[in-house]
């Protein structure tokens, strides 16, 4: 038989013959074959029952046990015990009146058989016990449903209209296993509303309440607790895919979601004792799809990146990309972080920033990560920052750099604007009580810069060093289409070794080195800038020394596989190492070098480097040239390296293997 509930129809039948001439054969061993024969006759089909039940004394009780139903295309379904209420009035509105029938101990190993109804029976109540269920994803253990004047509709998971009731021992999804379930409901043609549904589910408490019109796809959901929720990274592993994309594909509104005494670990974020409380959030979470979703949420501590946090708070209000940061405050880095403002996917617009005492050494993750962020944002603006006693050390490059005592207030700053760096609007002030960068040291720095209306100035450069000081201004007109620029710089006691390595200079040269610059142009873009760029750049050198001779000079620039060229009074060859370097002592003393003073000029994007000479004690050098922004490949920067008994003639703008060698030597 297809029809769990077609039972009860045969009771009309059994109830006839009952009430008439068979009434008291009830009480007798041929009950079970008298209703046999009446429901086989009665429904066209060999329903089996083992036992029937009845007494005088609750006339209105049956009780039917091992009732085999025969179901086509599958195994006979067998019910343990039916139990069945008639109602005070048997029969009334055209309708037979049963109270109640009770089911208990049901297998669907293959989910719910196909149900109907007849409509000559008014049932007011269906109970079904200890039900074993299977099917579409779902399995249940020791399922209990009651509902009220239930109505067979289409459903794989739950076949019934009504006020229902369901308990289950255990319930599996896709093989998430949820405990002591609770669902409290009424399931109608028009609505699904659920007044109570209460879980547990790796070992956390959920409760809640949902509802939602047949006629929509997203469910409404009043309240949602969550209580005692702990995952770890092998949880979170263990979570099946299908589980995840069946929870993304139900669309909610919660009005009211609260999650208590939880915690999660992963490799990158952990957080301990996490409280959330938050209003009318979507789910699927897609953080810039939020239409009014307000968050709270607090932690003991967590972890960012192994980077330890307490006592974080964060207040925030999402609406349709955008969101409101009411405050977020956090205790990281010895000192702790506060700020205020509005976020988008592109923008950051903060009204205050303050970072106090903070301890910053970025690992090279961390540090990337605030890179690909930052790159990401187009615009950035904060109306204040106070930064106050930071300190910085950046072990993540080749050479370290680290500031003290750092400092920063800034007011209506506008800082990015379209994706390109610049104080656009606001006045700014950077000092640090100190700060190193490759040896270099500086006390008591001050950078004071302002910018109204698109028009930036360099107030004051002030950098004292060990031995010289840096100063200077600046001035630009971002405002502008053509951005008129203007720069006068100053400085004195600067390592010569930097220059060398920012130009990938072909000499390893130290010393102190003085100069000025002072240049002015246009940057409204490339074409303008390289047509306007003009100024000069006078430097001098003092101290200067080199760990170079000719010998390693010349396979450092040479690059391309030849015998070494020496002199002939050479003692030893130097053999190269791969890539055209030759093995140095390390521990050779540097020797003096006599540098020429620099001049270079620009003059409309024609630059031109004024000839001088480096001398050192078994090799010359020679520098000048010319370059144009606009024509860069004529350009021509001359490199002419000397010896006892060669010459070398490189244009260091040109291809590096083309090279002149003069031998004078003979």
């Amino acid at each position: 038989m297809r029809k769990l509930l077609a039972i009860i129809v045969g009771l009309i039948s059994l109830l006839v013959v009952a009430l008439t001439a068979s009434y008291a054969a009830l009480h007798t061993k041929y009950a079970p074959q008298l209703v046999n024969g009446v429901l086989e006759y009665g429904l066209k089909q060999p329903i089996k029952i083992r036992a029937v039940n009845y007494s005088y004394q609750q006339p209105k009780h049956i009780q039917l046990e091992g009732v085999l139903i025969p179901q086509e295309n599958a195994s006979p379904l067998l019910l343990n015990q039916v139990d069945i209420w008639l109602g005070d009035s048997l029969w009334k509105d055209n309708q037979f009146q049963i109270n109640n029938v009770l089911i208990e101990g049901v297998k669907l190993q293959n989910g719910w058989p196909t149900l109907s109804v007849s409509p000559y029976i008014r049932l007011n109540q269906l109970s079904v016990a200890n039900i074993d269920f299977a099917d579409n994803g779902w399995v249940g253990r020791d399922v209990n449903i009651q509902i009220k004047s239930p109505q067979v509709r289409d459903s794989k998971i739950l076949p019934f209209y009504g006020e229902m009731q369901l308990s289950a021992d255990q319930l599996y999804w896709q093989g998430e296993a949820l405990n002591h379930v609770f669902i409290d409901g009424d399931l109608t043609e028009k609505n699904a509303t659920f007044y109570d549904i209460r879980f547990t589910w790796r070992k956390a408490h959920f409760s809640g309440q949902a509802t939602k019109m047949n006629t929509q796809k997203e469910w409404q959901v009043p309240r949602v607790n969550i209580t005692g929720l702990r995952l770890q990274q092998n949880d979170f592993d263990n979570i099946s895919t299908a589980s995840l994309d069946g929870f993304n594909h139900i669309p909610m509104n919660i009005d009211q979601l609260t999650i208590s005494e939880s915690s999660f670990e992963t490799p990158t974020i952990s957080a301990n004792n996490v409280t959330i409380n938050a209003e009318h959030v979507e789910l699927p979470l897609q953080l810039w799809q939020q239409q009014d979703a307000s968050i709270f949420a607090t932690a003991d501590n967590m972890s960012l990146l192994g980077q330890a946090i307490n006592s974080p708070a964060l207040d925030v209000n999402l609406q349709p990309n955008l969101a409101h940061i009411q405050d977020i405050s956090l205790e990281m880095l010895q000192g702790n972080i506060h700020l205020q403002g509005q976020v988008t996917p592109t923008s950051l617009n903060l009204t205050q920033l303050n970072l106090n005492n903070l301890k910053w050494i970025p690992s090279p993750r961390s540090k990337q990560l605030f890179k690909n962020y930052l790159s990401q944002i187009k615009n950035i603006q904060a109306k204040m920052v106070s930064v106050n006693n930071v300190q910085f050390i950046d072990l993540t490059t080749t050479t370290p750099k680290q500031a003290s005592g750092l400092s920063i207030d800034g007011d209506e700053l506008d800082i990015k604007r379209d994706g390109q760096w610049g104080l656009w609007n606001g006045q700014l002030s950077i000092s640090a009580s100190s700060a190193s960068y490759d040896g270099v040291n500086s006390r008591n720095l001050l950078l004071s810069m302002h910018s109204k209306e698109g028009h930036f100035g360099l107030d004051k450069l002030f950098i004292p060093l060990d031995d010289g000081l840096v100063k200077g201004t600046a001035n630009m007109a971002f405002s502008q289409t053509s951005q008129p620029w203007n720069v006068d710089l100053e400085a004195s006691g600067i390592p010569l070794r930097f220059f060398t390595r920012w130009f990938h200079l072909p000499l390893h040269l130290d010393g102190i080195t003085d100069f000025t610059i002072k240049g002015e142009g246009l940057y409204g873009d490339q074409l303008i800038f390289n047509r306007s760029v003009t100024g000069q750049l006078n430097a001098s050198v003092t101290r200067a020394s080199s760990h170079d001779d000719f010998q390693n000079l010349w396979l450092r620039n040479q690059g391309i596989n030849l015998p070494p060229l020496v002199h002939p009074d050479s003692v030893e060859e130097s053999e190269p190492e791969q890539g055209g370097s030759s093995i140095m002592d390390k521990n050779k003393p540097a020797e003096p070098v006599t540098i020429s003073d620099i001049q270079l000029t620009a003059d409309r994007g024609r630059l031109s480097l004024k000839p001088f000479d480096i001398e050192a004690k078994d090799f010359s050098a020679h520098f000048g040239g010319d370059y144009d922004f606009l024509y860069p490949d004529k350009g021509k920067l001359q490199y002419r390296l000397e010896g006892k008994c060669q010459s070398l003639t490189f244009n260091l703008l040109g291809k590096r293997d083309s090279v002149l060698v003069e031998e004078s030597c003979k």
